[in-house]
């Protein structure tokens, strides 16, 4: 598995050489705080993109309807218009078909915009056995040197059936642990939220924490976002009192519209 940035850390060491213990917690805190602000303003920043281009959008559907104040502003259409029938409510419990799917870009596109998002240091794709047809990819990458995975799947593929299964809702996410933090989102996509606790597992100290959100979209994508306080899920080093994103953070990539083509 990856490990932490050794550079910086050697870095680190060199500066802080005849400093006392105090002031090198210091100085690596402040670091680490610098590039979470950083963090947060990267991912701040792409959804601030989505929401400018939301605006204009808008202000294009808008602007002609005010007319030019140089011409007749009187003349009333005759034409009958159509109807517009309401749009669906979106429904969690609603199983996608698989024409519903949206196409993924390519992994190396997936692997830059998760890099991009996050400001890690590395970015590794993990080959997984294929056989399963969920078109599973997942990451991992090294954030604050900390450990941090990003896992898309389809989890509506058609072994679900084949196998004798019911075909699945965004819903299932939440059906393991109903009592915990899960959320419908208005497109009727399911969101299950779980706060930082210990990564758990026979012989793992108990100061290994992670935070975990995993969303089930409306046309059939699993996404699950893990972040640790580690250098590995259940060895290596511990480099932060707490996972290195934020449960905010973590929703901001599962929701963006970076996967898609």
């Amino acid at each position: 598995m990856p490990t932490e940035d050794t550079g910086v850390t050697e870095l680190l060491r060199r500066a802080s050489d005849g400093l006392t213990p105090d002031v090198d917690r210091l100085v690596s805190g402040g670091i680490t705080r610098g590039r979470s602000r950083q963090r947060r303003a990267r991912i701040g920043t792409a959804v601030a993109s989505l929401a400018v281009i939301g605006v204009i959008g808008t202000l294009a559907a808008v602007v002609p309807h005010l007319g030019d104040p140089d011409s007749t502003s009187g003349d009333v259409a005759t034409e009958p218009t159509a109807s517009v029938s309401p749009s669906p409510t979106p429904d969690p419990d609603r199983p996608p078909s698989a024409d519903e799917l949206r196409p993924l870009v390519t992994v190396a596109k997936m692997e830059q915009a998760l890099s991009s998002a996050t400001g890690a240091s590395a970015v590794r794709h993990l080959e997984v056995d294929a056989s399963g047809e969920d078109h599973q990819r997942t990451f991992v990458a090294i954030v604050d040197g900390a450990q941090v995975s990003f896992t898309i799947r389809w989890y509506n593929s058609p072994l679900v059936v084949q196998d004798g299964g019911e075909p699945l809702a965004p819903s299932v996410v939440c059906e393991p642990a109903p009592e915990i933090d899960c959320t419908t989102m208005p497109d009727g996509s399911r969101l299950l939220r779980e706060e930082s606790r210990p990564a758990g597992g026979a012989g793992v100290p108990a100061n290994f924490l992670e935070r975990s959100l995993t969303l089930g979209t409306y046309d059939g994508w699993q996404i699950s976002v893990i972040a640790r306080n580690s250098t590995d899920e259940k060895q290596g080093e511990v480099v932060a009192s707490e996972p290195v994103l934020t449960m905010a953070e973590m929703q901001a990539l599962a929701t963006s519209d970076a996967w898609y083509a």
